[in-house]
């Protein structure tokens, strides 16, 4: 059987009509504009250095980043809020004779070239407190520091048994120093 050109065209404008309306199960046009939203994942905001932690794992566990038989040497943080949430977190690994950088950041883990050398001594971070315990057991000496210069944030690192944490704007810096077992002020 034959359909004329002038069915098929009215029957394809149903079709098109029905979709837009909503009648053949389509939801119907957001009211207020022609634009959909379209959710795009958001890039990841600040973290702990746990959590940064548990993405490195990921990653490997992916066969991304292979830092299998590395030792950690220095932890730093940049962006730090008193929670211990970095914008920035960075690893100064040894991997045999070889030192190796990495940054966790918005995209994730990347390993950076870097021409710095490592503290000698091991850092156990199951042996040390987090940042996060640390900032918030110093909240009332660190918050009086950055209310005086203004700042929101600090940068943190972690070498040889040592929490260094700086307080850093255009007004000034205050650095404090506290052992990274316990969290006691260092004077």
């Amino acid at each position: 059987m034959r359909v004329p050109g002038g069915v098929l065209t009215l029957l394809a404008a149903v079709c098109i009509l029905c979709t837009a309306c909503g009648c053949l199960g389509a939801s119907p046009p957001p009211s207020g504009g022609g634009i959909t939203p379209i959710d795009v994942p958001e890039p990841p905001g600040a973290s702990t250095l746990a959590g940064a932690l548990a993405e490195l794992d990921l990653l490997q566990a992916e066969g991304g980043l292979n830092v299998t038989g590395t030792m950690v040497h220095q932890v730093f943080g940049t962006g730090v809020n008193l929670d211990g949430q970095a914008a920035a977190w960075g690893l100064g690994l040894r991997d045999g004779e070889e030192v190796r950088w990495l940054t966790f950041g918005p995209t994730g883990w990347k390993e950076v070239s870097l021409r710095a050398p490592l503290p000698a001594e091991e850092v156990n971070l199951d042996d040390v407190l987090s940042p996060e315990d640390l900032l918030r057991g110093h909240e009332g000496t660190l918050s009086p520091a950055m209310e005086r210069l203004g700042a929101g944030t600090v940068e943190i690192a972690l070498a040889e048994g040592v929490y260094t944490v700086t307080v850093r704007t255009d007004a000034g810096m205050e650095t404090l120093a506290f052992r990274a077992d316990t969290g006691e002020a260092i004077v």
